[in-house]
């Protein structure tokens, strides 16, 4: 295919400082309460907004199903019924059941029904308006997460209504033995129903139901795209769509043959199964806390081996669900149809995947001396893709990125950059990049692709932050899902940006809702030029301190290695430095090329960092190690 060329505009946006714009004085008493025909009435809070300290209106948790409980476990949702007391809005209900909310959940199983989680928020300037509205799916793989992941601190500055649905999680949400008891997908049938809901309630809020722009990350984004290609889905729930670093084309988020990864994980527990009814009875008859643990178990046990292995995790293509009657890229190929859309991913996406491959199945240690190139390929592969039968993505691979003497001699430090492309190319980018491809076919003037370059201070993960994050061979770079740091004040560590940052968050919450408003990113700005994807590659913006376009996105497939090239290198030369826990360290020689002085520098350096991090330690409570990676 001859690559057309483009020339490169620097863009640059003036983010000014907005006045400090109060909205209006609102009566708890009488402006938060709003009344749902046919159903009842409910009772929200006002929320102040993180840099004019607007007023908006919140009603945080409303239900929007029944409870998915006993009986209904796995079960499609069911909408909510009507109810007569006023329904409490004003504080934050327990999450979905995870594997990440175990330790919380146990103490709560006793005296709450844990499952009884599907439930929205939504943030309004005011419910006598008709603004767009933005529908966010909280991300993760789909096993952990809630919609606490995007509060509305910064895009509520906006005209813009924010609704952030919970849908069930892991096994609850998508386990299945393709029956009628069990048919799968559950997670994505409470998302279809929460639309359904913003369909015919979301006027009682101020939004405008006939603007709703579905947006999601990884696992959020994948449930949008399949929102755009399951034939259960009618048009006309949403209208536009933005992908953060996810598509339904994703390998981790696909499985034909459930049933195995079913009977597989009840067999974790004390079930006697013979037949199908009796598994669908053993799933269905465990407590939540059984079911997560051996849901569990069966992870851990089997993630290793890479995708493919583990279940309740994935959307189930066949069986009675209808949500995917077939494979998404064959829906894909036979679409006649397509939302304006907008998507992309962060410039080093694959850090996220190769951090956990080191932290999880290498255990800190880095394998030299039992893995050479191929082997350290194959690793990225079966976690990301899955086995590699044919060989043919292995030989795809190491001709487009690795040269001869690398594929010889290579050893972790040297392959370090080009192994992040390759996770970040095979499980983000090129799936976000193929759902856009297919977009831009039938609405070639309103699909819109970004690579997000901003390295700010922080991470989106705590554990990739550079402080926290000293043990690790490389640095994270502007690692997944990095861009909803400047959405969306969550965690909690990045909620005080620096004063560049919080100029990125503005420029951001500009480009996002610009989009939701007038399906542009830019909006009605005329100092720039957003063009919408022209090919199969391009163009694409460039996010940074400034705006930048890309002519083919097929260069950022190599991104990090480029940028080692330049000089900007991930690899953590410190790590290679120190002889710690059997690491590996760099020739002699080259270390004796560093002057004494500059060693105890180094080493001052190393361990100042080293005891704040325990200081952090002792701070903050640290996510549960047995994290599952799938």
């Amino acid at each position: 295919m001859q690559l057309l060329t483009f020339l490169i505009y620097a863009l640059i946006i003036a983010v000014g400082v907005e006045g400090r714009v109060r909205g209006k004085q609102y009566d708890d008493e009488q402006d938060t309460i709003v009344e749902l025909p046919k159903l009842g009435s409910i009772q929200g809070k006002v929320v102040e907004t993180a840099w004019t300290n607007r007023e908006v209106l919140q009603f945080v948790d409303l239900r929007y199903a029944e409870p998915p409980t006993g009986q209904y476990r796995f079960k499609p949702p069911r909408p909510i019924e009507p109810w007569e007391d006023m329904m409490d809005a004003t504080a934050e209900k327990i999450g979905c059941p995870s594997v990440v909310s175990m330790d919380s959940l146990t103490k709560l199983d006793d005296v709450l029904d844990v499952e009884d989680c599907l439930t929205m928020t939504i943030t309004t300037p005011n419910v006598t308006g008709a603004f767009p509205v933005l529908f966010y799916i909280h991300g993760e793989y789909l096993y952990e997460g809630s919609n606490s992941e995007a509060p509305p601190d910064y895009l509520l500055e906006k005209d813009v209504v924010l609704v952030t649905p919970q849908y069930r999680l892991g096994p609850f949400g998508f386990l299945s033995t393709k029956t009628d008891e069990i048919p799968g997908n559950a997670g994505f049938l409470d998302i279809f129903l929460a639309l359904q809901f913003v369909k015919h309630f979301i006027k009682y809020f101020g939004g405008d139901a006939s603007r709703v722009t579905v947006a999601g990350q990884v696992g959020g984004a994948a449930i949008a795209h399949l929102l755009t290609l399951s034939p259960m889905v009618q048009r006309g729930l949403f209208s536009q769509v933005i992908y953060h670093s996810g598509s339904a084309i994703m390998p981790i988020f696909l499985e034909d043959n459930p049933r195995k990864h079913a009977q597989e994980i009840a067999q974790k527990t004390d079930c006697q199964m013979v037949t199908v009814r009796d598994l669908n009875n053993c799933l269905m008859e465990l407590s939540a806390m059984e079911l997560l643990n051996a849901f569990m178990e069966h992870a851990l046990e089997k993630s290793d081996l890479g995708i493919g292995h583990t279940g309740g995790i994935q959307f189930t293509i066949g069986g009675p669900s209808g949500v995917l009657p077939r494979h998404p890229y064959d829906l894909m190929l036979d679409s006649n149809f397509s939302y304006p859309a907008m998507g992309g991913c962060p410039k080093n996406a694959g850090t996220r995947v190769l951090n956990e491959i080191v932290d999880n199945d290498f255990e800190g240690k880095i394998p030299d001396d039992e893995y050479n190139t191929y082997n350290y390929i194959d690793h990225i592969i079966r976690q990301v893709v899955g086995t590699d039968k044919t060989m043919l993505l292995t030989s795809f691979i190491t001709h487009d990125f690795f040269n001869r003497q690398l594929l010889e001699n290579g050893t972790f430090d040297m392959l370090i950059p080009r192994l992040i492309d390759v996770a970040g190319t095979l499980n983000h980018k090129l799936p976000v990049l193929l759902a856009l491809n297919m977009n831009n076919k039938h609405n070639p003037d309103n699909t819109f692709l970004y690579s997000f370059d901003y390295a700010g201070e922080f991470n989106r993960y705590r554990e990739m932050d550079e402080e926290t994050n000293m043990q690790s061979p490389f640095k994270a770079g502007v690692s997944l899902t990095d861009e909803a740091l400047y959405l969306f004040p969550y965690p909690e560590h990045v909620q005080r940006l620096s004063p560049p940052d919080e100029a990125m968050a503005r420029r951001m919450v500009d480009l996002w809702t610009n989009f939701v408003i007038t399906g542009n990113p830019l909006g009605s700005y005329k100092a720039g030029y957003w063009p919408p994807m022209t090919t199969l590659y391009g163009p694409y913006m460039k996010i940074d301190e400034t705006l930048t376009i890309g002519g083919n996105y097929f260069n950022e497939f190599s991104a990090t290695l480029r940028d080692e090239d330049q000089g900007h290198s991930l690899v953590r030369e410190v790590y290679y430095l120190r002889n710690r826990s059997g690491q590996k360290i760099q020739a002699q020689s080259q270390y004796q090329a560093i002057s004494r002085t500059q060693r105890r520098k180094q080493a001052a350096i190393v361990a100042s960092k080293l005891k704040k991090l325990q200081v952090r330690k002792s701070l903050v409570k640290r996510p549960n190690r047995n994290k599952l990676r799938f």
